[in-house]
């Protein structure tokens, strides 16, 4: 369904970011989540948007956080004079990842 403020079938950037009235049925996901979603639609066709899509979004959002926390809180004794790995002593796995990661690098370099 096409969304219009007419009809009021619109999602409100506030209620997401707030959430809305009652809480439990619209629940508070903040900006980050919105601007996750607004990151991973794809424009170029009709963008849908809803209760249950911003639900998966907050999921997805909530796992990155807390897989972010984790890795950064087992970084507080890491010493890169001591604990580094040569590249050649790096796993293929470890070196393929190491690539991918300059190829996205470049490629939001260039957009």
């Amino acid at each position: 369904t096409k969304m219009s403020k007419s009809v009021g079938n619109v999602v409100d950037p506030r209620e997401v970011i707030e959430g809305g009235n009652n809480k439990k049925a619209k629940p508070a996901y903040g900006a980050d989540v919105l601007r996750l979603w607004v990151s991973s639609v794809d424009y170029s066709s009709d963008v849908c948007v809803g209760d249950n899509i911003l639900k998966q979004v907050f999921e997805s959002y909530r796992r990155m956080r807390n897989t972010a926390r984790f890795l950064l809180g087992n970084l507080h004794d890491f010493d890169p004079a001591t604990d580094s790995v040569d590249y050649e002593d790096l796993t293929s796995l470890d070196k393929y990842i190491l690539g991918r990661y300059s190829q996205v690098v470049d490629e939001v370099s260039q957009a």
